[in-house]
């Protein structure tokens, strides 16, 4: 009567391992996705008014972001015409970590629709000694 637990034990694992076996036997492989990442990104450097950008009047952030955006998509059509735009690392170039991080935020929201829908894009800083915000660098992941 002392093993009866261990034994009752032993028939569920084994019960359980016979399910699982039977269940995934007959399971079709999976199939990759449609769209998939291409994991070779493009990089994208352009110039920026970074006094424009950081300390301007919202009609000047504007007109910077739009003319971003604008330089983006332009760079976009030379290197690769009619792919979709997955992932955009942004990295604002300054001597401050959190102005490049602004720099980054403020220069990409002119990012929207287009190549650029439902694409995620993340502000980063690239430290530089001396720079006050003239670069935007990009690293540009498509879809194949």
């Amino acid at each position: 009567m002392a093993i009866v637990g261990w034994l009752w034990a032993d028939i569920l694992l084994g019960l359980f391992a016979i399910f699982l076996a039977a269940n995934s036997a007959g399971a079709a492989p999976s199939e990759l996705p449609r769209v998939a990442v291409d994991p070779q990104p493009l990089a994208i450097s352009v110039p920026v008014d970074g006094r424009a950008l950081l300390s301007g009047t919202p009609d000047a952030i504007a007109a910077e972001q739009t003319r971003i955006s604008l330089a983006v998509a332009r760079k976009l059509d030379e290197l690769a015409s009619g792919r979709r735009v997955a992932i955009v690392l942004a990295f604002g170039v300054h001597e401050a970590a959190t102005e490049g991080d602004r720099l980054a935020r403020l220069a990409t929201e002119g990012f929207a629709g287009g190549r650029f829908e439902g694409a995620t894009v993340k502000p980063y800083h690239e430290l530089a000694a001396g720079v006050a915000g003239t670069e935007l660098h990009l690293d540009v992941y498509l879809y194949y």
